[in-house]
């Protein structure tokens, strides 16, 4: 694949929400017996990972589809999702584990946050390794590109693959994961102490946190390589703070004024400044460097997006609500780990040169994730944390959506 569809940005994941109880499907708990539902947003991670999915490989299909087209500056700015997946993972965190204000038992933490990101991680990982090992047998010889591939897998098993950027290669989505174990290394200690502010001190922190992780990427841009700017784990971090920031806010705003009014005109009025910022930035000339927009500055909006659409309350969410549309969202990790080995393979049998068969490959992708949500991510999870005798705040929804 070329370096336009090796560069982009992606993440997702999801499951389903059951009592500890009982089975039947329930909401994360919200302050006094209300309910915050996430069904919204566990849907909206699937819209985003298919939007990373058409980023990477769309070009392949429809050659003649140009980044100066409209619909070629709309599809290259697919990578932006992955600021609303950091947003996403730090603001379901905050609600799982610091609602109740006590400290994050870190052991239950870290065992549940592996078991449900890496199982699949090494499945892609070890699924896309001889791709890139026949790419080196070309380049390098045989015994050479037998060492240089165990050094990138060893890389990537520990999750240095957005650190030390020469020793990516292997299924390149899975950077945003090694930029989401940094978040969860800090989480337990960065969100105890987000969780002490006041409503006025969340408000200063958060925009003291964006306009310094702004302020900070154009002082450095130009001064670092691109790609750098692009996937470095600290240059994300802001966007997950926000994240927590933004659940901090709602849980103290209900606190002392009851649920948040984000019906659907609230969503609508979201979802319609969402549209035209998004507008603006595909018409946005001369368009910003990537890692100015990838780093964090649409954060903002994306908090507001996951604002209106955490309540059950608006036509919008109930809309996406939709079982079927929760169930694709519960597998959009998978998607998003699976889809680049996946057209890997598609390519390596020539059908990329068949434009009537990308519909069967996203549909194939699509349809692998759901069974691989199943199949392999949920029973190896709950094996993980039996294992461990250890039982997680997060439901698999709300594990998912923290990816």
């Amino acid at each position: 694949m070329s370096d336009k569809s090796s560069g982009a940005i992606e993440q997702a994941g999801v499951g389903t929400v059951v009592d500890s109880v009982s089975s039947r499907p329930h909401a994360i708990e919200a302050p006094k017996g209300q309910t915050e539902k996430i069904h919204a947003l566990t849907s909206l991670r699937f819209f985003a990972a298919l939007y990373v999915v058409l980023y990477h490989t769309l070009w392949f299909a429809i050659p003649s589809l140009t980044s100066g087209s409209i619909a070629g500056r709309i599809l290259s700015l697919g990578y932006l999702s992955v600021s609303f997946f950091f947003l996403l993972s730090g603001y379901i965190l905050s609600l799982v584990y610091l609602r109740d204000g006590r400290k994050v038992a870190k052991r239950n933490f870290y065992v549940a946050r592996f078991a449900r990101v890496y199982p699949l991680f090494f499945f892609t990982l070890v699924a896309g390794t001889p791709f890139l090992l026949i790419e080196r047998i070309h380049t390098y010889g045989m015994g050479a590109a037998l060492s240089k591939t165990a050094v990138t897998f060893a890389a990537h098993i520990v999750m240095l693959q957005a650190w030390i950027l020469q020793l990516r290669g292997i299924d390149n989505p899975n950077w945003s994961l090694s930029v989401e174990s940094l978040f969860y290394a800090v989480f337990p200690f960065l969100g105890v102490w987000i969780w002490r502010l006041t409503r006025r001190q969340v408000w200063l922190v958060a925009a003291c946190v964006w306009i310094a992780s702004q302020a900070l990427i154009q002082l450095l841009n130009g001064h670092i390589p691109e790609t750098v700017a692009e996937l470095n784990p600290l240059l994300h971090l802001g966007t997950f703070t926000l994240g927590i920031l933004l659940g901090r806010w709602q849980i103290l705003r209900r606190r002392e004024s009851g649920p948040s009014p984000s019906g659907s005109g609230t969503a609508g009025v979201a979802l319609l400044l969402s549209l035209c910022a998004f507008a603006g930035v595909v018409m946005w000339e001369p368009r910003p460097p990537l890692s100015i927009l990838l780093d964090g500055l649409m954060a903002p909006l994306f908090a507001a997006l996951v604002w209106a659409f955490s309540s059950n309350r608006s036509l919008f969410s109930r809309w996406l609500s939709a079982p079927w549309l929760v169930v694709l969202g519960e597998a959009s990790y998978g998607l998003y780990l699976i889809h680049y080995v996946a057209y890997q393979l598609f390519e390596s049998l020539g059908l990329d040169k068949i434009p009537l068969l990308y519909p069967v490959y996203v549909g194939g992708c699509i349809a692998l994730s759901v069974l691989s949500l199943y199949f392999v991510e949920t029973p190896i999870r709950k094996w993980i944390l039996k294992r461990f005798q250890t039982r997680p705040k997060e439901t698999l929804e709300a594990a998912s959506d923290a990816q």
